[in-house]
This record gives C-alpha cells, sequence and structure tokens, in this order.
C-alpha cells in the first residue's frame, strides 16, 4: 500500500524523470497481485513475460528521456507499454497467465500515463500514433473472429482497443476531457471485469447473467455499454476521419462477435473456452 501511494505522488510531481519513477513503481505495485490465485505454471509465466516486457520498455523511455535524439525509442516504449500494434502478444500472454485482479490493474491504473502521451512525444510522432491506432484497431477487429477462447481474451481486444482510443484521443483532447473519458472507461472496464470474475467463480447463468453481458457488453438501448461507446464516439471525432472509420470498424465488429456469440452459442461455464457448441438449425 505504501508503495501504491508513493508511484501515486510521483504521477503529480514535475520532471519526466519522476514520470519515469512512477512507471516503475507501478509496474512493481501489480507484481505481488500475480500470487493472489491461479495455477502456479500458469502465474509464473504470465509474470516471467510481465517482468521482461516491463524492463524492456522502461530501458526504451529511460533512454528516450535522457536524449533528445533518441525519441524513437520514446516512442517505442511507450508502444510496448500499452501494447499498440505490434507489439500486443505480451498482453495476451500476461492477461492469460494471471487473475483479474492483475488484469484489472493493468487495464485501469496502468493506463493512467495516456494523459503524458502528448506532452512525451511533443516533438513529433503524432501520425505514426495515428498509423499504428489504425491497425490496432483493425488487427482487433479481426482477432475478435481467430483468437476468443476465453473470457480472458476477449477483454484483451477489448482493453487494447479502448487503450488504442485512449491514445490517439490524448492528442486531440484537453486533459480535462480526457479524464472524464478516462473515468467513464475505468467505471466501464470495472463492471466488466468484476462480472467476468463473478460468473467464473461463481458460476451464475440465468436471466440476470443475459441481462448483465448485455448491460456492460452490447450496445443496445438503455445499456451501460452504448454510454460508454458514445462517450468514445465523442472523443475519437476529435481525431482524423481514417481513425474514425478504423474505429468504426473495429466496433462494429465486436458488436457483431458479442451478438453471434449471445444468440448462436452456449454460454462459458468455467474459465476454459466459451465456444463450446453451435447450434445448427
Amino acid at each position: 500500500m505504501g508503495l501504491f501511494c508513493f508511484s501515486l505522488l510521483m504521477f503529480g510531481a514535475n520532471g519526466l524523470s519522476f514520470f519515469w519513477l512512477f512507471l516503475e513503481l507501478a509496474t512493481l505495485c501489480v507484481i505481488p497481485l500475480f500470487f493472489c490465485w491461479g495455477d502456479d505454471d500458469s502465474v509464473l509465466s504470465g509474470l516471467f513475460n510481465y517482468i521482461v516486457v516491463s524492463s524492456i520498455s522502461s530501458s526504451l523511455l529511460l533512454c528516450g528521456i535522457l536524449s533528445g535524439e533518441l525519441l524513437y525509442l520514446l516512442l517505442f516504449g511507450l508502444l510496448l507499454k500499452f501494447g499498440l500494434f505490434p507489439f500486443w502478444g505480451w498482453v495476451y500472454k500476461v492477461v492469460l497467465g494471471s487473475n483479474w485482479v492483475v488484469v484489472w490493474s493493468v487495464s485501469t491504473f496502468l493506463k493512467s500515463p495516456v494523459f503524458f502521451f502528448p506532452y512525451l512525444l511533443s516533438c513529433g510522432g503524432y501520425d505514426l500514433i495515428n498509423y499504428i491506432c489504425c491497425l490496432t484497431f483493425l488487427g482487433l477487429g479481426v482477432l475478435f473472429w481467430l483468437y476468443s477462447f476465453s473470457w480472458y481474451a476477449c477483454w484483451c481486444h477489448m482493453m487494447l482497443s479502448s487503450s488504442a482510443a485512449l491514445v490517439v484521443m490524448s492528442f486531440s483532447l484537453s486533459s480535462e476531457v480526457l479524464a472524464f473519458v478516462f473515468f467513464i472507461y475505468f467505471i466501464w472496464c470495472s463492471g466488466v471485469i468484476y462480472f467476468f470474475y463473478v460468473y467464473e467463480e461463481f458460476e451464475l447463468g440465468g436471466l440476470g447473467y443475459y441481462f448483465w453481458f448485455c448491460f456492460l457488453l452490447v450496445s443496445m438501448p438503455v445499456s451501460f455499454s452504448i454510454f460508454y461507446k458514445l462517450v468514445m464516439v465523442v472523443g475519437i471525432f476529435s481525431c482524423s476521419f481514417v481513425v474514425v472509420s478504423c474505429w468504426v470498424l473495429y466496433s462494429i465488429s465486436e458488436q457483431f462477435y458479442l451478438l453471434k456469440f449471445l444468440m448462436s452459442y452456449v454460454l462459458p461455464k468455467g474459465s476454459g473456452g466459451f465456444i463450446l457448441k453451435v447450434y445448427v438449425s
């Protein structure tokens, strides 16, 4: 707890060196959460990938901070830290080899450095960020149909798409508006992860399960999901037309998959793969 509070103080401090120290302390705060529960083999595998990637990204960030001529290293470090294309493989390995507490921490607390993106890349790199975020949206839209064998994998797709949206919006929105969008994302993210955790642990089902699934994940009227999407739309429209188009294509792919899953597949009964059976009429 003390390490967590100290890292928050570093987040509010001035200077790039303190920002880098905040990232390091935030990374260390997550490590004990790997041992809350879970299979030992998968936990060690996920923890190993987490430590290796965090070390590499932190080294790249430090090099970019210390020397203005190494801006590209700073950019690569940030892309690796946020798991944007093509550096998203480690996110799947960590999430699939951890527990929901770690997933929540990676999805919320470790996304806070998004507020520093415009400052860190004020010398250039915005066009490259737009291009990478577009590829991230398109790639995740395809992965939703090819690599969704568990709730963990599904959440990876949604979390990474939200990360890309927050990153690209950080260059065009004011800090106050971006903070509001991040707050809504935080609430939605926490609700979805808690829903996945509760269903996996206690095997809830029936009408209540369908209600919360639609309320949190399916963009239908009077659902929190559509409210979250509308907030993201307002922010994403401040970006270029290409970014908006790629995000819309991803959102359509995501919603079609969730609706098809809801109507065609047996609902998941545990932490294993959830595409279990297709009803053929």
